[in-house]
């Protein structure tokens, strides 16, 4: 008897599953005769099976799957009425299939490209009939690059498709970018015939210019074998002639042409004009242009700070202004006329005593030194550059190498303070160095470098410049140049070595030889900046662009900058004339200030403290005028004392009357003897800008000192003194005794220490 595989012991099937088991046991009766049978399903199997192997009726599908017809006879009702309809579902369709599309059209949305759209808008017509095809350029390039056909022979790998793929859109988009920025070359190249001929034909660069290859050897010299230079076939493109008969090269300017600015100065002139002492008419009208434009950067300047400046001096107390700081006599018409003031300038004796004050200023002596017979001869150098008989920057270099016979009294004249006085004047003069706050510590502030920017200099002086029978004289630099020592703010001792360094040179490289650097001073940015300030300071008593630690600046702003940019522009392109720039200096609107109504007479004795701080912020700006009478340090501690109320001890006073600061004994005129002797109360016009009680501080930096002595010891060296003296350090305490505040003590100290 056969048995089902269900009724056979566990261990007799090999099906046997115990978890299928359970389930049977669960929902199956064991009662055969309960269970349900399924239908028997043979009949209609067998003959679905034989109806596929004959032909299909032609209403038959294709895709006819037996095993679904018999689902479906099995589970759909036989008559039609007895059948549920299926729900309708084209509206729900429908809506899927307009979300779907809305989908396409934002993806291709997001690869949409502004740029591509604007450039199809503008060079590609709508119609397609009236779209240019590209010219086809391949054979061109394959002719100029021979190598190009052994470089393309290699089969290029397959390029694998990333993960994610172009999307169609992105794809249409760079295939439509390229096809736009080709009909956009084609589009901007124009046609042959037409001339790009520029409205100023002082632009167009002439035929034979000089240095210049011409067309012909443009094409000559860009033959080369790198495949990478395209070449361009001159009887394809011929050059676009003038009405001259000349190549047409619009893009050009010529190299000498007076209508050309330079890349850094709004000034309409650039040529540098002959320095002689009689100057050509050409230069006169340049003169006069440069001087109308320095005038609207200087008027720019106020106008962006805000400020008014005070109505024009009258050209008499111009005059009488710069007599006291030239030595010379102008007049009126000069002052109104910049050639004219060139050329009076530049007279041999106005020349000498420009020269004398320029010396006294750069060299830290007084005019009387300059007067001395042994300085005549540095005088008589200095003035041929005043006079336009020689170039300064030349003369100039030459005193620093030594070539020049006056070198020597120059150094002498520099050199009061030894090896570093001399790098000190070296550095300010020849390139605008400030080096008084790093010969201690490095320069938080400013362009002033670090120490050993500072010793690194001095040493290379020391090496070339030494004192030989009593003299100084420039010595070829040794094959072995010594370094020197300093102290660092720890006690530390470091070594420097003999060098310019990169900071002092603003370059990327540094200069180890005295000779080499020199030579790089003619014609420099850096010696042209210099000069500048230091002929701005002898007109208004302080420098155009001054240090960041000076004390009393004018307010920073990008004008002045310009100002002092156009200024050094025209020095370098004409050759240093001096008396050119001093010129311009005299005729700035800065120079023609009055001075404010709180600052002279009476009204200094009945305004407001608010007023006179008001009035000498319009001096900080060069937009106003202070006149005050040239004083020794001993009279201006007399008038601070008297201002104050402060008494000195005998010993004190007879220190601070006796003794002017780093310079020989002498016995000064009292306050009581000057004023014996002037009507207009000396003392009165010494005192216009003395500080109030309610001062700030001279420099802000003196914050981030806390002790007093310090404070008044960075006064001293700024102020260019070398050590404090028992007599400042009197005055110093006596000032902060007698004052309100520390701010207003070391603002009345900077008065006291001020160079006139």
């Amino acid at each position: 008897m056969t048995q089902s595989a269900s009724q056979l012991p566990h261990e007799a099937r090999s099906d046997a599953d115990p978890l299928i088991d359970a389930l049977l046991a669960e929902f199956v009766s064991s009662d055969a005769s309960k269970r349900k049978q399924p239908p028997d399903l043979s009949a209609s199997i067998l003959a679905q099976l034989a109806a596929a192997n004959h032909e299909q009726p032609l209403d038959t599908d294709d895709d006819a799957d037996p095993v679904v017809d018999t689902l479906l006879a099995e589970f759909l009702p036989g008559e039609d009425n007895a059948r549920s309809c299926p729900p309708d579902l084209t509206a729900t369709i429908l809506q899927r299939l307009a979300e779907s599309a809305d989908s396409k059209r934002n993806e291709f949305a997001e690869d949409a490209d502004p740029v591509v759209d604007a450039l199809l808008t503008e060079f590609v017509p709508v119609n397609p009939l009236k779209r240019k095809s590209p010219p086809d350029l391949v054979a061109p390039i394959l002719a100029q690059s021979p190598n190009a056909a052994k470089q393309s022979s290699p089969s290029l790998p397959p390029i694998k498709a990333s993960g994610g793929g172009l999307s169609i859109g992105r794809l249409v988009s760079i295939l439509i970018a390229v096809a736009a920025c080709l009909l956009a070359v084609v589009y901007l190249s124009g046609p042959e015939d037409l001339q790009n001929d520029p409205d100023d034909q002082s632009l167009i660069v002439a035929e034979n210019v000089p240095d210049q290859p011409s067309p012909s050897e443009l094409v000559e010299s860009s033959s080369s074998d790198d495949p990478r230079v395209a070449i361009v076939d001159p009887v394809d493109n011929p050059p676009v002639m003038s009405d001259s008969g000349t190549p047409d090269l619009p893009r050009g300017i010529p190299l000498d042409s007076h209508n050309i600015a330079s890349n850094t100065d709004p000034s309409p002139e650039t040529a540098p004009d002959s320095v002689s002492p009689a100057p050509s008419t050409g230069e006169s009208q340049a003169v006069t242009l440069v001087a109308a434009e320095t005038a609207a950067t200087v008027r720019d300047y106020w106008r962006t700070l805000g400020i008014q400046p005070t109505p024009d001096a009258a050209p008499a107390e111009i005059a009488a202004r710069l007599n006291a700081r030239l030595g010379i006599k102008l007049s009126e018409q000069a002052l109104r006329d910049p050639q004219q003031l060139r050329e009076l300038l530049a007279e041999a004796s106005n020349a000498e005593q420009i020269s004398k004050r320029w010396l006294a200023l750069t060299t830290g002596n007084g005019v009387a030194v300059m007067d001395r017979p042994e300085n005549a001869g540095l005088v008589n150098e200095l003035s041929k550059s005043v006079s336009g008989k020689a170039k300064l920057d030349v003369t100039l270099v030459s005193l620093i190498d030594g070539s020049n016979q006056q070198s020597g009294q120059w150094y002498q004249a520099i050199g009061r303070r030894g090896s570093e006085g001399i790098a000190t004047h070296l550095a300010s003069i020849s390139i605008n160095a400030d080096m008084r706050c790093v010969r201690c510590h490095d320069s938080h502030i400013g362009r002033s470098g670090t120490q050993d920017d500072y010793w690194s200099f001095v040493a290379l002086v020391r090496n070339v410049v030494r004192r030989q029978d009593n003299r100084w004289v420039v010595a070829a630099q040794p094959a072995t140049l010594k370094p020197t020592f300093y102290e660092l703010l720890d006690g530390r001792q470091r070594m420097a070595v003999p060098k310019v360094s990169k900071y002092l040179l603003q370059s990327t490289e540094q200069m180890e030889d005295f000779q080499t650097w020199t030579k790089t001073l003619v014609g420099s940015d850096v010696l042209a900046d210099s000069l500048v300030d230091s002929l701005w300071q002898l007109v208004h008593g302080r420098p155009l662009k001054p240090s960041p630690v000076d004390a009393f600046a004018p307010p920073v702003d990008g004008n002045l900058d310009r100002l002092h940019r156009q200024l050094a522009d025209d020095l370098k392109a004409n050759d240093f004339d001096v008396a050119r720039t001093l010129a311009l200096i005299i005729a700035s609107p800065m120079a023609h200030r009055s001075v404010p109504d709180v600052l002279q007479g009476d009204a200094m004795l009945t305004s407001s403290e608010q007023e006179r701080k008001e009035a000498l912020e319009l001096v900080q700006a060069f937009a106003a005028a202070v006149q005050t009478p040239t004083s020794s340090l001993d009279q201006r501690v007399e008038v601070a004392m008297r201002r104050v109320g402060g008494q000195f001890s005998p010993d004190d006073q007879g220190a601070i009357l006796a003794q002017p600061i780093d310079g020989p004994r002498r016995s000064p005129k009292s306050l009581a003897e000057v004023d014996a002797g002037n009507a207009s109360s000396f003392l009165q016009q010494l005192s216009v800008d003395f500080p109030g009680d309610e001062a700030a501080l001279p420099v802000s930096w003196l914050r981030s000192i806390d002790d007093f002595e310090l404070q008044v010891q960075h006064l001293v060296y700024l102020s260019g003194r070398n050590r404090v003296t028992p007599e400042i350090t009197a005055a110093a305490n006596r000032l902060k005794e007698e004052s309100r505040s520390r701010e207003s003590a070391l603002s009345r100290i900077w008065w006291i220490l001020r160079n006139e």
